[in-house]
């Protein structure tokens, strides 16, 4: 089995997870961190497997990993910033 292939079983692991979260209604700070941990996952996998940048030095590298933490970081604080 080469690596795409376990990429994307992973992939579909962590989808089936964070459906399964919401399909049971289990939501709590926990869950919700959870599922944020897993998206970064998620993401990174693609941007590392898929969009072929694990070949890639220097920023064009961390760019990705940081526009996605960037955006995790926002949901976070709407989620559990009070309005």
């Amino acid at each position: 089995m080469d690596k795409s292939t376990k990429v994307y079983i992973a992939l579909i692991i962590f989808t089936i997870f964070t459906f399964s979260l919401g399909w049971f209604e289990l939501i709590s700070i926990i869950t919700i961190s959870l599922l944020l941990i897993g998206t970064f996952i998620k993401g990174h996998l693609v941007i590392e497997s898929f969009m072929g940048l694990n070949e890639v030095t220097g920023k064009y590298r961390y760019i990705p990993s940081i526009w996605l933490l960037v955006i995790l970081i926002s949901i976070s604080l709407g989620y559990y910033l009070p309005i």
